[in-house]
């Protein structure tokens, strides 16, 4: 009888939906009083302070808006506007302006009768995005970069939000208007995912509490909730791409101690950072050429990817027993501009060097101007000599792989921290295209540092990503078009990773396992693109940095591989301050 009821009462609901229509809240504070909250609103917890008040600066023709801060309560903070009735479907429309923050500015979302917590719509602004919080991947998905913070609260950049919201559906649809504009796109924007579903709607919530950045504000004006079943129905979002399976071994064990050491490795260090020198050091490259090892990595005064950075390196004549003195190749700028670390490789008989530049010139998200300055190694005179700028939006990560087209490529990053390969135009290692590798929001990119491998017009790509795990993307014809990268089921933190091919035809990754305190290296059958067994290489805390400096810590990492006369040397950063090397057989990875 119980759940009879339940089914009718759910049934009534749905016909008033059927029925209402429209226009169920319009709201846009003109009658407000300034300084207050407006009337009407309720405290999402009672046991809270909200921040939102009615403040002045609307939007168009309006004197009046709310304003939402930071309050000092925890938790679900809120103000909330009950609907007359629940509604199965709705249009939540408002216009909406932010504070510039590195933090969340803004924070919205919807919850159902007597809720507790956000239903399906989970909105916020953070890191200067627009995005929706995902009930599947449990992780926040990015609407649109296309949205611009205001830099005086007095002068706001208003946008206007429409969301398409169904309790049965997984997706809502957003149109977002240009910034500085409120005339909504006629096709939708973008289709998200809900944070709960199965849930009638019955409130519009302004967050506040310390969900909202310290200093942080957001102006909201012009409300509109439509609602009934004839709205538009939010469209279908596509099933979640299953993990790739770069992994096919037997399962890899949670205690990292679990994992045996490679046989047979020898550590040294390369470069030790002194007080009177530079003190940090990142990115190295190893490469042997004419019966010389060269290593070089990025040296900056105190800082990484600080002013003055340069690249700078060691030669060893004695296969790595001893060094020369440090040589500078990049030599940095006086300006904001400076040069980092890059590859190592040898082309047409001679060494080439390839370093990031940037700094200065186009705007980046991470790296303003992002460019590669090519070196070549002067035989006769034994120095390094500039062949000019020959990549653009690309730091390059690992040794160039030779395709069967001709062109060789290499993973990287751009500008704005986002994964792209290089791709030479055909032999000519002074001419590269670079290629965007496309990616889900939830990837959340940092720093997606990339390394790839090809075999013939196919090419694998693993990029430093998020959730735990490394992200794969492939290309069918030579790196010119990309899947978009999805998660992997082979553990990685977030950190630069080495993928190549022993001579054995073995394909390896070098990269960290759960944390930077282990480095291991990953090996897969020659037949398979696969891997199945992995190997410590360090681990333990390294010790600690020596010198002050920002982003430094106890770690073995970035590390870059080249085998040579049946070894595998493998070049790291200890603690962003040492260079260091271990060098096994390869025979010891056999399986």
């Amino acid at each position: 009888m119980r759940i009879l009821l339940l089914s009718l009462s759910f049934s009534s609901l749905l016909a008033f939906n059927a029925r209402a229509g429209d226009v169920i809240l319009s709201l846009n504070f003109e009658a407000e009083t300034l300084g207050t909250a407006p009337a009407g609103w309720q405290l999402f917890n009672a046991d809270t302070v909200a921040n939102v008040t009615v403040t002045q600066g609307g939007h168009g023709d309006s004197e009046k808006c709310l304003v939402g801060r930071q309050s000092r309560s925890g938790g679900l903070v809120a103000l909330s506007k009950q609907f007359a009735e629940p509604q199965e479907r709705v249009e939540i429309e408002f216009s909406f302006a932010f504070s510039e923050s590195d933090h969340r500015s803004l924070n919205i979302w919807s919850h159902e009768p007597g809720g507790t917590d956000a239903s399906q719509l989970n909105l916020c602004i953070q890191n200067g995005t627009l995005q929706q919080f995902d009930g599947r991947t449990r992780t926040w998905e990015i609407v649109s970069r296309n949205v611009v913070p205001s830099a005086d609260i007095e002068a706001p950049v208003w946008h206007r939000l429409r969301a398409t919201v169904d309790a049965r559906r997984q997706g809502i649809d957003f149109r977002l208007s240009q910034s500085g504009s409120t005339e909504l796109p006629l096709e939708v924007t973008t289709t998200a995912s809900a944070y709960r579903t199965n849930l009638l709607l019955n409130a519009i919530d302004l967050v506040s509490g310390k969900r909202i950045a310290s200093g942080a504000w957001y102006l909201v004006d012009d409300v509109v909730v439509r609602g009934g079943t004839h709205l538009p129905m939010p469209r279908d979002l596509p099933a979640l791409a299953e993990p790739f399976e770069l992994w096919t071994g037997p399962p890899i064990p949670t205690d990292v101690k679990a994992v045996p050491f490679v046989a047979g490795v020898q550590h040294s260090t390369i470069h030790r950072a002194t007080a009177d020198g530079y003190k940090f050091l990142h990115g190295a490259a190893i490469v042997s050429h004419n019966g010389t090892f060269f290593a070089n990595w990025a040296n900056s005064p105190t800082n990484e990817n600080g002013p003055e950075e340069t690249l700078q390196g060691r030669r060893s004549i004695d296969n790595c027993n001893t060094w020369s003195d440090l040589e500078v190749i990049g030599r940095g700028f006086k300006t904001q501009e400076r040069h980092s670390h890059g590859i190592l490789f040898e082309h047409n008989y001679e060494l080439w060097a390839i370093c990031s530049r940037f700094g200065i010139g186009t705007a980046g998200r991470r790296f303003p101007g992002l460019m590669a300055e090519a070196f070549v190694l002067n035989e006769d005179e034994g120095l390094w000599q500039s062949r000019g700028i020959v990549m653009h939006n690309c730091w390059p990560y690992d040794e160039p792989v030779r395709m069967k087209n001709g062109s060789l490529i290499t993973g990287g990053q751009d500008k704005d921290g986002f994964p792209v390969v290089a791709i030479s135009q055909g032999d000519n290692v002074t001419m590269w295209d670079t290629v965007s590798i496309p990616f889900p929001p939830r990837l959340a990119p940092s720093f997606a540092e990339t390394t790839v491998w090809a075999d013939d017009e196919n090419v694998l790509a693993v990029i430093r990503g998020g959730r735990g795990v490394a992200w794969v993307a492939t290309s069918a014809d030579y790196g010119r078009n990309w899947t978009p990268a999805v998660e992997s089921n082979l553990p990685m933190p977030r950190s630069k990773a080495y993928l190549g091919r022993l001579s054995s035809g073995e394909l390896y990754l070098l990269s960290n396992f759960v944390n930077r305190d282990t480095l291991v290296i990953s090996v897969g059958m020659p037949e398979t693109g696969t891997l199945n067994r992995m190997y410590r290489i360090r681990d333990g805390k390294s010790e600690p940095p020596r010198f002050a400096g920002q982003a430094k810590g106890k770690q073995w990492s970035y590390p870059y591989g080249y085998e040579h006369d049946g070894n595998l040397y493998v070049v790291y950063s200890i603690g962003k301050e040492d260079c260091g090397l271990s060098i096994f057989p390869t025979s010891s990875l056999q399986e």
